[in-house]
């Protein structure tokens, strides 16, 4: 299959790249994070913060504050036993055991890992990676790795300016031992709810960061120590106390602009700089297959050279049917309060739990300015054509609101009607699966991007990059949704031509990249108790 195909697949044809028949080999399943072993490591504090709310950092983060954002970012949060009944019948009612953490995974099944290069007055400067099962940080390279990180990135951040940097990587078989190669889609989205994540955590603790995805891969993983087969990095995240220090140049909205004139930079060069490290971790499995296309995948998007970086040639931009008509203005809304703290604790995915209720527009009005907030960061793809998402929405009485499909446009905060009249019979015909009733919420999201999937920007590596992006809009929704009251639960068992149809969306060469469905909902039955320290 060519890597053309694969893409396509991934996004069209789901049921090419996930056989139906598969076999899941629980009883080896992997374990939902990486152990490893006979290296020294710092322990961070168990006493984790209750409430963000007043948390600033000031300079560096001291040691309780740096445990206390691992763990609101990807640490072990809560184990819960959850009784399905719809099951009860055929096969008795057994309780399903999972570890949960504070953002949502396609199947609960994280296939990320962190990473931070840490400067940090109180602990060896070097590499280390979170081990979430035991709450520290392990060290597996110590040193200033200043200089080769900046080159890795392009020269495009001043890395000495910074107080480290995190690293994000997938490894593959935590998720394809289920999802086969459809875990190579579920990988780019689970990253970018991660990096939601930590954005959202940065904003509200005063540290300034962007999200890189463009670096010398090659050279990234050989810094960690890893193969590139089995696990690979997917963006980088440098932290800073001040913007101007860390990112001197200006950028709107990319982190630095042409990095030309400082020379062009090779993995093979960087390679060169360090010897290479190989240290025992365990990840649960004794057997783990080989998945040739991912792997080549994962190949053909890495980048050797930063000459790779330079500004891709822009799409054109496709009109948008528009009159004035057709457009509802939403009213202003105030800023949602909410401790982020708090969110991570009570952060839930609704299924048959939704129940339905009628919300105010100025709730629509107030999660919609918090979801664009997903558009704002600092990255490095570039000028404000970058090929970011856009939000689409069919809603069903919202007050005010007249049934339809809208297209959000940020900024008028303004909703373009694309169809009116109700959307849920057919969005529900489109769900593969029977696990939510769409007849119950108000509110049904969809990220649409382009439908090349950036391939013409970034060639073979657009396309994780899309996918990053749209879980970054999912986390920001879930976010808005939550200041709101409300719950959401990300889906991609949903007819792409359906809901494209719905919006017009083949018109503009665009796609819905994820279905999101958004309302109130009565708790679940489970068993549940906090790992909170």
């Amino acid at each position: 299959m060519s890597l053309e195909r694969f893409v396509h697949d991934l996004h069209f044809a789901t049921e090419k790249v996930r056989p139906p028949d598969l076999e899941v080999n629980w009883d080896d399943a992997p374990l939902p994070y990486k152990l490893y072993s006979g290296l020294p490591a710092v322990s961070l504090p168990a006493e984790v913060a209750l409430s963000l709310a007043e948390e600033k950092v000031e300079g560096e983060p001291s040691l309780a504050q740096l445990g206390s954002l691992l763990y609101y970012m990807y640490g072990l949060a809560k184990v819960s036993q959850t009784v399905f009944p719809q099951e009860a019948a055929e096969e008795g009612l057994f309780p399903v055991q999972s570890y949960r953490r504070a953002i949502p995974s396609g199947g609960a099944l994280y296939p990320n890992e962190v990473y931070l290069y840490g400067k940090l007055s109180y602990m060896a400067q070097g590499v280390y990676h979170y081990d979430v099962a035991h709450h520290r940080l392990v060290l597996l390279r110590e040193g200033d790795f200043d200089a080769y990180v900046s080159q890795s990135l392009g020269q495009r951040c001043a890395l000495h300016h910074c107080f480290g940097a995190l690293f994000v990587s997938a490894y593959f078989w935590k998720n394809a031992f289920k999802y086969d190669l459809f875990s190579y889609r579920l990988q780019g989205l689970d990253t970018g709810v991660l990096l939601g994540q930590w954005l959202a955590l940065a904003e509200g603790c005063g540290i300034e960061t962007g999200v890189h995805y463009l670096f010398l891969d090659r050279a990234i993983n050989h810094l960690l120590g890893l193969s590139g087969n089995e696990e690979s990095v997917y963006a980088i995240m440098p932290l800073a106390a001040k913007r101007q220090e860390a990112w001197p140049l200006p950028a709107a909205p990319g982190l630095s602009a042409g990095a030309k004139s400082r020379g062009e930079t090779t993995a093979e060069q960087l390679l060169r700089q360090l010897e290479p490290v190989t240290h025992r971790y365990h990840i649960g499995s004794q057997r783990q297959k080989d998945y040739p296309l991912l792997r080549k995948m994962n190949e053909a998007a890495m980048y050797e050279s930063t000459a790779s970086f330079g500004t891709p040639r822009a799409a054109a931009e496709q009109p948008v049917a528009d009159s004035a008509k057709k457009r509802h203005v939403l009213p202003d809304s105030l800023p949602q309060r909410y401790d982020f703290a708090e969110f991570c604790r009570r952060r839930t995915s609704p299924e048959l739990d939704f129940v339905w209720r009628k919300i105010a527009q100025e709730q629509l009005s107030a999660l919609l300015q918090e979801a664009f907030g997903a558009f704002r960061y600092r990255h490095d793809l570039g000028g404000t054509d970058s090929g970011l998402p856009a939000l689409c929405v069919c809603i069903h009485q919202v007050d005010g609101i007249e049934n339809g499909a809208y297209r959000y446009e940020p900024d008028s905060h303004s909703l373009l009607a694309r169809r009116y009249g109700d959307q849920r019979l057919e969005l529900q015909a489109g769900m593969t699966l029977d696990n939510v009733n769409l007849f119950q919420v108000p509110l049904c999201f969809h990220v649409a991007g382009e439908r090349n999937q950036l391939r013409d920007r970034w060639g073979d590596r657009g396309y994780r990059i899309l996918q990053m992006q749209a879980g970054i809009a999912v986390h920001r929704l879930l976010l808005g949704a939550f200041s709101c009251g409300l719950g959401g639960h990300p889906l991609l068992g949903y007819d792409v031509a359906k809901s494209d149809g719905i919006y017009g969306l083949a018109d503009e060469q665009k796609t819905c990249l994820i279905q999101l469905p958004v309302g109130s909902y009565r708790p679940r039955v489970r068993l549940e108790g906090s790992l909170h320290g």
